[in-house]
């Protein structure tokens, strides 16, 4: 039985690239074979490079080597299909598909396309796992086709509550709420991914989003604990006066977090994995239109009884023990989830 998974695994992002390596390895762990899903969809033949200046050529190189260290993670810990164009006959290679984790129904993201409504595929094998809308609303133009795609999927699962309420209504389905795929396997599993540190005790800031007033506090803890500064952005543009490491690998990301002393952040996945590693952690909203996207780190922090509040204005430190038993209700029923899947397709 193998099964074809469809999400952002060629993004350079840290938190999809991991939903996605996490996903793959609970299938496996549960029995079942399975590939991203590779799908050629260029629209038209590549554009001539464009002329650039040295600050744009500055950071092109910094995009080059981030994306060359995201290729070596893929290459070393990710099995992907061959490349599909979109005439061809995808259906017949996998058993059944699965479309997320992530933003992948979040139509405000430029890498988002149909495929992630598995259109190539019977309506019987298509399903979702802890797929997103990054919103509490679709756009208007766009809501007739969603619900016409949502018909088709024999199960739909979703990360948050408000895409629960969406695939109500726009299609009529009950979906389930499932936590998202880096919550499903052991702590042990993520620490075979981490490298030993021997060097200097260190705050690390994590940013998303700029954010200066989360740089400064992250700055005066530092200053307060007598603890190194290391930072890693999702910019290639250094920030608010200090050196931002924008060409992290993938383990090496991993390796940051579950050493350090205390963990500033405004991203999902960087509070995620602090919580993982027994880290503290303080955590911003996101702002402007991208907080559209903090009913995910609201929801994640509902589980644990703690309000964004709470853990803004300082480092929250959670047992391991008080987070296994938090998440253990809705761990169990998402991997319960994914059995029925394999179950009902093997």
């Amino acid at each position: 039985m193998k099964i074809g998974i469809l999400t952002f695994h060629q993004a350079s992002n840290y938190g999809a690239l991991l939903q996605g390596y996490a996903l793959q390895q609970t299938l496996i762990k549960l029995g079942a074979e399975s590939q991203f899903v590779q799908i050629d969809m260029k629209r038209s033949a590549p554009q001539a490079a464009p002329v650039l200046n040295p600050f744009a050529k500055r950071i092109q190189k910094a995009k080059e080597m981030r994306d060359e260290l995201f290729n070596l993670f893929r290459s070393q810990y990710l099995d992907i299909s061959k490349t599909y164009q979109k005439s061809d006959d995808i259906n017949s290679d996998f058993d059944a598909f699965i479309a997320g984790s992530d933003q992948i129904w979040n139509l405000e993201i430029p890498e988002v396309d149909m495929r992630y409504f598995l259109p190539f595929a019977e309506p019987k094998k298509c399903y979702s796992y802890a797929a997103s809308f990054g919103s509490v609303a679709v756009p208007e133009k766009a809501k007739e086709w969603i619900a016409k795609q949502l018909s088709q999927f024999a199960q739909i699962s979703v990360r948050e509550e408000q895409g629960r309420a969406l695939v109500k209504e726009l299609s009529g389905k009950e979906a389930e709420v499932c936590l998202d795929p880096t919550l499903l396997l052991e702590r042990s599993d993520w620490q075979k991914l981490v490298k030993p540190y021997e060097g200097k005790p260190y705050l690390l800031l994590f940013l998303l989003q700029q954010d200066a007033a989360l740089a400064e506090k992250a700055l005066t803890e530092a200053a307060r604990r007598g603890l190194e500064l290391k930072v890693v952005t999702a910019s290639f543009i250094p920030q608010f006066g200090f050196e931002a490491w924008n060409t992290v690998g993938v383990c090496d990301w991993l390796t940051l977090i579950a050493h350090a002393g205390c963990v500033y952040t405004n991203s999902f996945h960087g509070l995620v994995f602090s919580l993982l590693f027994g880290r503290e952690v303080s955590l911003a909203p996101l702002g402007g239109n991208l907080g559209k996207r903090n009913g995910r780190l609201e929801e994640l922090l509902s589980l644990l009884h703690i309000s964004p509040e709470e853990i803004a204005p300082r480092p929250v430190h959670i047992e391991e023990a008080e987070l296994d038993r938090s998440f253990a209700v809705r761990k169990n029923e998402s991997l319960a989830y994914l059995e029925k899947i394999i179950g009902g397709v093997s």
